[in-house]
């Protein structure tokens, strides 16, 4: 995953923070036990969006503990610990997810980076083989992306909707696995359609100037290279529209979803959290190419 679902931490309420982090910790603690240490590597921000969703989906019944942090043995840490469905799902999807985006770097990168790629491939074999078999459908579905996703960037001048349809489509999938009956299977295929389609979006309109400087394939790049004049201020407003327009239709799906746990959270995330990474991304971090586009102008 991409670690673009993240809360607005300013927004939160302490013990709402507190609850969050306990659960982003519990998935650490669960990736380590169950995949090894060095799984925590695959720990991610959308990841505990997951764990969060199912536990609040299904009412799980949590159990919150003060330990050490792995990471920082000096510092104590809430974990909330849970005996249901949600760390073993968000922990398959984080470890397949991985192991697949290195096969993709593999393929996307030249030298050291691919060797890198290469080596943690191996790294983690058996760490994806034993998640697949626990989840074959995570497996199924998140190898069929990556094999969509690669014919779709064959072509440099594919339209970005098309280009986001794999990402888009697998995460619709893999939420569809969460629902519990009929109408939260509607629900979570639209949710997860359009989340999914904005973790890819904002993924390729961070990755714009670099994409465009390496040549790289990126459906916003694509848009405007029959546009070299565009100002970059006026790429970054189209890109933060589009994406605006896909929160826009996931919000309207997530708020018909009935959240027993962790609602304020996963609330902040959708009208907040996904509000403030756009601005963070897309103008606070661009503003260096931004200000170079005026000068030109």
């Amino acid at each position: 995953m991409f670690g673009y679902l993240r809360p607005d931490k300013p927004e939160l309420k302490i013990r709402e923070y507190e609850a969050y982090k306990s659960v982003y910790c519990g998935l650490c603690k669960y990736l380590g036990k169950n995949y090894g240490i060095a799984s925590r590597l695959t720990l991610s921000y959308d990841c505990t969006v997951i764990a969060l969703l199912i536990m609040s989906l299904r009412n799980e019944n949590i159990k919150t503990v003060q330990k050490r942090c792995v990471v920082n043995p000096l510092k104590k840490c809430n974990f909330s610990l849970s005996d249901g469905e949600s760390y073993r799902f968000a922990g398959a999807v984080s470890v397949i997810m991985t192991y697949y985006k290195l096969e993709d770097g593999i393929l996307d990168s030249k030298g050291f980076k691919r060797l890198a790629a290469k080596f943690l491939k191996l790294f983690f074999k058996r760490n994806h083989k034993r998640a697949a078999a626990a989840y074959p459908e995570i497996e199924a579905i998140t190898k069929s992306m990556m094999s969509e996703q690669i014919e779709v960037e064959k072509s440099n001048d594919t339209g970005i909707d098309c280009s986001a349809n794999p990402t888009a489509k697998a995460i619709s999938s893999l939420c569809v696995l969460l629902a519990q009956n009929d109408d939260e299977k509607i629900i979570l295929k639209e949710f997860g359609y359009y989340i999914g389609r904005w973790i890819y979006l904002i993924d390729a309109a961070d990755d714009y100037f670099d994409d465009k400087k390496r040549n790289n394939f990126n459906p916003f790049v694509s848009r405007f290279r029959k546009a070299e004049n565009s100002p970059n201020l006026n790429i970054m407003e189209f890109c933060n529209e589009t994406l605006n327009h896909t929160v826009s239709m996931a919000i309207s799906a997530f708020n018909l979803l009935d959240l027993k746990m962790y609602k304020p959270v996963l609330e902040n995330i959708m009208n907040l959290g996904l509000a403030s990474m756009q601005k963070q991304r897309l103008f606070i971090d661009k503003s260096k190419y931004i200000e170079r586009s005026d000068i030109n102008e």
